[in-house]
């Protein structure tokens, strides 16, 4: 009778688990990823930005942002990794921390471990056009150009902010192309060109990048970045 009652038990706690776990892959299948995630239009920072916009005469709306591509954002090229038992790269990280705080354009995760650089100027190894992620992450130090765009489409990019320690969002305004096709021509910035802005959620835990792209427009780009954010470019 035991022996019986000790199969069933087994066979409730097996079906529990297969249930549990179904009903995650299901929950995770139902997301939709083909729109802006609820996390990202809700959070204060978004709507901060996009009202800002919208002030300055531009129109655009959350749901207007489409998927365009999922990759992901960790490449061996582009990233170097220390170990954080390496006291001369803690040495090194301690100063690095220091020495970001407080510079535009440069935005730190809310345990301060990690920042991320995307002011529009050359610094150091890094050209206009790309964009840095720094930081501790467990015991690893990380190095990396999280993100970049083509010199051929005028990218800009204008804010960014971390939804939590591993998450974070940065737009870019830039040409409406693809930046892989080397037959595109270039578009003086100082002239009326076609633009998208694109949305960036990069999970630095889950090794994602989820890009949305708004609908195309045309304007002069720096006459729009300093009607918007007083900003020359």
């Amino acid at each position: 009778m035991k022996r019986n009652i000790d199969k069933i038990l087994a066979a409730i706690i097996l079906l529990s688990v297969v249930g549990g776990v179904f009903l995650n892959i299901k929950q995770q299948a139902s997301i939709d990823r083909s729109k802006l995630p609820t996390k990202v239009e809700e959070d204060r920072l978004f709507q901060r930005w996009i009202t800002n916009i919208k002030n300055n005469d531009f129109e655009i709306e959350a749901d207007e942002f489409k998927l365009k591509e999922e990759n992901e954002i960790y490449n061996t090229t582009w990233m170097t990794v220390y170990s954080s038992d390496d006291p001369k790269q803690m040495e090194l990280y301690e100063k690095t921390i220091e020495e970001n705080k407080g510079l535009n354009k440069v935005i730190f995760n809310p345990n301060e471990r990690v920042f991320i650089d995307y002011r529009n100027v050359p610094r150091g190894k890094l050209m206009a056009n790309e964009v840095r992620l720094y930081g501790l992450k467990e015991d690893k130090i990380l190095d990396a150009r999280i993100l970049d765009c083509s010199t051929k489409s005028n990218c800009y990019f204008d804010r960014a902010y971390f939804l939590d320690n591993d998450v974070f969002v940065i737009s870019e305004f830039s040409r409406n192309i693809d930046k892989r096709d080397n037959t595109v021509g270039i578009c003086d910035i100082n002239t009326m060109c076609s633009y998208t802005i694109k949305v960036h959620v990069i999970d630095i835990i889950h090794n994602k990048r989820w890009v949305y792209e708004s609908k195309p427009f045309d304007t002069i780009l720096p006459d729009l970045i300093f009607k918007i954010y007083e900003e020359k470019i």
